[in-house]
């Protein structure tokens, strides 16, 4: 490991005690501690009310770090600067359909099917190596209990979005099923020189049906199957503005990037069962298989050479003045399809008052991944016209498989608990290419590593600390050419306070890096093989603290409720660097995708059957290098979102949601290729129904 001081800020945190039950599911006391203080109940009246569908301030109040993204495409997330080895989860399971070969993906879910959502830093040895770094996790809407329940939202805004979803659910004796069916569509102007519209529709389905014990079953038992689709299609020009431009008109876009499209589409069969062994002993086991394809093109090229800040000036010449002969440009273009199968068990047994988790899973996904490049002449009248066929000039399929296994052991003392943990996972990787001429290597080579952990706890009356040291191990993808694994030593420390409506919690922690793994991410313009590529950066230091408070205010007439989630976090690299993705790094500097400071507030008022709640997402400077470009910044920014309701009866609610409060020419990205906007401020005026 390299050498450094170890240096830890100590926080206060609420948490609440670990009960055993008879079917207590293993937790941590560190687990504890991020299940109350970073968990949001997406459910709860300050959080609901915003009824959003995709948010990077919910999972900014979560903890988790928030990277800027433009509409209608996902939130990418990362943790202590790792963005390799940080899980999306939903229910347990893994959320995108290939976490092993498919390392450039970011998919989250839809909100509207969602009922809690949390992150954890300092995840347990059985999550396995693909959350060692971090785990953010979906829990999605479950079976209403009653014989029938319906939730129906329906919402319109000033930039011509229609969204629109109902939920219906209930139990029949020992059976229950759920429903829920989510659309959304949206058409803004997003300022190109010529009249086009940002045009976006998505669509979500979630099904479930679940069963308890079949009539003379020896255990009491119930299994469920759930399935899952989404399809999304979006336009939007990522190609931006020369620094001049972007002085004049920030929100403008070049007409060239109109092209700019993403279509995809995604099953997901889960088969879950839980069995209670014993007053004593559960297990849960999870069988899974999801798909996803994905069809992208990007304006990426002038007469064959990928743009940079040279061609970008002549694309924003040819915009003001276009010439007879046009311009010859190119797009990047990508058809790809994903699959992922697992099984995944978890048994837990008391030991009296002490606990042991065991856990297995193998998984196996394959990527099939076609990149390839467009033609277009774009006229003097600023329309695109294809003048070739889609060349996919880089082929290949990764296929991976892992098998992992875990034990976790929690011994409680009165007031003193310690926990010990021992994970193992082998992963098996290839990767084959096709006979285009290609400078990717054909791979097939397998790494295994260890993980263990361990925590000493303390809880006296309201406060609890916690000191939990881990080895966290992340395998290395086809890409990595040197086949090297991420590999950290995490240190955390934390404390935590809850008493009656007062939550504080706060956690430092050090993550000592031999290997961190990085790839083409957001706010980066990659090549063909650099998307297919994963290089590694060697002794990366990671200092960060985290404070959360949360407390409600009661009065005779209204409450304020108050949520702030603060995160500092120094990352940074030891050693001079360069790299095919990132250009070259400084010694000591830090990580350009890793914000110093991130800020999330909720808070407002409510008043009878109205509130007023406004939130929002506070980050500091970021900054953005690539080997095409010198390094570029994103300046500190906040978003605000504000949302007001009136409660009509106890089944109709009306709300107005306004996104964007504070400034309607807010930059989330800045790429070699130019400055990116996210929306303008955008108003919508809802409906929701409870029958």
């Amino acid at each position: 490991m390299s050498n450094h001081p170890f240096s830890l800020s100590v926080i206060a945190a609420a948490v609440l005690y670990v009960c055993h039950s008879t079917n207590a599911v293993a937790e941590t006391v560190t687990e504890s501690i991020d299940k109350i203080n970073s968990q949001l109940d997406l459910q709860q009246s300050s959080i609901s009310q915003f009824n959003y569908r995709q948010s990077d301030i919910t999972l900014g109040l979560t903890g988790a770090t928030v990277l800027p993204a433009i509409p209608h495409q996902d939130v990418a997330i990362t943790h202590a600067g790792a963005t390799d080895g940080v899980a999306i989860l939903q229910d347990g399971i893994f959320f995108s359909p290939a976490p092993y070969s498919g390392q450039h993906l970011a998919l989250q879910p839809n909100l509207q099917h969602q009922q809690k959502v949390s992150f954890s830093g300092m995840t347990n040895v059985t999550e396995s190596s693909e959350a060692a770094f971090g785990k953010l996790e979906y829990q999605s809407v479950q079976i209403n209990p009653n014989k029938y329940a319906t939730k129906i939202n329906l919402e319109g805004s000033d930039n011509n979005a229609i969204n629109g979803g109902v939920v219906v659910s209930g139990t029949s004796k020992q059976a229950g099923m759920l429903l829920a069916v989510d659309y959304q569509s949206a058409s803004e102007d997003v300022g190109y020189h010529i009249s086009r519209d940002l045009d976006s529709t998505q669509k979500d389905i979630l099904f479930k049906i679940a069963a308890d014990s079949l009539p003379g079953a020896r255990n009491q038992q119930t299994t469920e199957f759930s399935y899952q689709y989404s399809s999304q299609d979006s336009e939007r020009g990522t190609l931006g503005l020369t620094a001049a431009d972007f002085t004049l008109s920030p929100t403008q876009l070049y007409s060239a990037a109109s092209i700019d499209n993403i279509e995809g589409e995604r099953q997901r069969y889960v088969l879950a069962h839980k069995v209670i062994l014993s007053a004593d002993s559960t297990m849960d086991t999870d069988f899974y298989y999801q798909t996803y394809s994905q069809q992208t093109q990007n304006m990426h090229f002038v007469d064959g050479e990928q743009i940079d800040s040279a061609l970008l000036a002549s694309v924003a010449m040819f915009e003001a003045a276009p010439t007879a002969d046009g311009m010859n440009l190119g797009s990047l273009t990508q058809n790809n399809d994903f699959a992922g199968f697992g099984v995944q068990t978890k048994g837990v047994t008391m030991y009296g008052q002490h606990q042991v988790t065991y856990s297995a899973r193998y998984h196996t996904d394959k990527a099939e991944m076609r990149l390839g490049q467009r033609e277009w002449l774009w006229g003097n009248d600023l329309s695109l016209t294809p003048t070739s066929d889609d060349e996919y000039a880089l082929t290949y399929t990764d296929d991976v498989s892992a098998f992992s296994s875990a034990v976790d052991t929690k011994l409680n003392y009165g007031q003193w608990s310690i926990n010990l943990g021992l994970g193992y996972e082998h992963v098996s990787i290839s990767r084959e290419l096709d006979d285009m001429t290609t400078n990717l290597n054909a791979v097939d080579f397998s790494d295994d590593g260890w993980t263990p952990s361990a925590e000493v706890a303390y809880k006296s009356g309201a406060w609890l600390a916690a000191l939990q040291v881990k080895q966290a191990w992340t395998a290395a993808s086809a890409g990595n050419i040197n086949q090297t694994a991420q590999e950290a030593l995490q240190y955390q420390l934390a404390l935590s306070y809850q008493q009656d409506a007062l939550s504080i919690a706060m956690t430092g922690y050090m993550h000592d890096y031999d290997s961190q793994h990085v790839s083409c991410m957001q706010g980066m313009v990659c090549g063909y093989e650099q998307i297919s590529l994963q290089e590694n950066m060697s002794d990366v230091a990671v200092v960060g603290a985290d404070l959360s408070i949360a407390y409600g205010l009661t009065f005779d007439h209204f409450s304020i409720p108050l949520n702030v989630k603060y995160q500092y976090t120094q990352a940074e690299t030891d050693t001079a660097d360069c790299n095919e993705l990132m250009g070259c790094f400084a010694a000591n500097s830090q990580l350009p995708w890793v914000p110093e400071q991130q800020l999330t507030l909720s808070s407002g008022i409510v008043y009878g059957d109205m509130s007023f709640i406004a939130q929002a997402l506070y980050q500091s400077e970021l900054g953005y290098q690539t080997s095409l470009s010198n390094e570029r910044t994103i300046d500190s920014q906040w978003k605000v979102d504000l949302a007001a309701t009136y409660r009509l009866t106890e089944q109709h609610e009306l709300y107005v949601r306004v996104e964007n409060l504070l400034d309607e020419e807010l930059v989330a990205n800045i790429t070699a290729m130019g400055f990116q906007g996210q929306s303008e401020m955008i108003t919508y005026l809802g409906y929701q129904g409870h029958f």
